[in-house]
């Protein structure tokens, strides 16, 4: 099967999804009751972001005050990782294509990739990673292990570089998968923990957002 076609396929089954849940909003249908039956945690007091100091892959600033205004899907990784990452933001595309040509009325969400690897992940390397998947994507690093951490204690998220010796520069990261959802009033408002399927993660943030607007 082509690269194309699969891809036309695969979203298929995304507007599919979208749409049994944009229905349930359009009915009336999305409670309390239905968010504690996805396969997300959605937290039922978003939780609090303490303010932090990253840089994204254009050289910006960016801060607890940038996460407001929009929806933001944050994934942790690295930009050496051979599998997790690459998949997760190639499925994150996917995501964000969908959301962006079927929900024109909607704001599109933000993707961010936060790099626990500040010593490799470099502005300049992080600029020529995150626009291959998508140049609408940020990507955030820190000048050190210790600003990154800000982050991943507030939300939860282990990893661990593995370095032979403190010259090694071929290490690997043992990182987290999950992908947290950040709501527009810069709150961590849900946790999507791996195996990660794009149509899932559509239609179930597609509920999330309209039981959000609701209320």
């Amino acid at each position: 099967m082509s690269k194309s076609l699969f891809t036309t396929l695969f979203l298929g089954v995304i507007i599919i999804v979208s749409i049994v849940g944009y229905t349930l909003y359009q009915q009336g249908r999305v409670s309390r009751a239905d968010l504690d039956n996805l396969s997300a945690t959605v937290f039922r007091s978003p939780r609090a972001i303490k303010d932090f100091e990253l840089t994204d892959h254009t050289g910006k600033p960016f801060t607890q005050a940038s996460l407001k205004g929009n929806w933001s899907f944050i994934f942790f990784g690295y930009t050496n990782c051979p599998d997790v990452c690459p998949n997760t933001l190639s499925m994150m595309n996917i995501m964000a294509v969908n959301l962006e040509q079927k929900q024109p009325d909607k704001q599109t969400p933000r993707f961010i990739m936060v790099s626990v690897d500040p010593e490799r992940d470099t502005v300049k390397q992080l600029s020529a990673y995150i626009p291959y998947f998508n140049n609408a994507f940020i990507g955030l690093t820190g000048k050190s292990s210790q600003q990154i951490d800000v982050v991943t204690k507030q939300f939860g998220i282990p990893y661990l570089i593995n370095k032979k010796s403190p010259d090694d520069t071929e290490y690997d990261v043992q990182h987290s998968g999950a992908i947290l959802l950040v709501n527009p009033d810069g709150n961590l408002h849900a946790l999507f923990s791996g195996p990660h399927d794009a149509a899932k993660l559509v239609s179930e943030f597609n509920l999330i957002r309209y039981f959000y607007e609701q209320n």
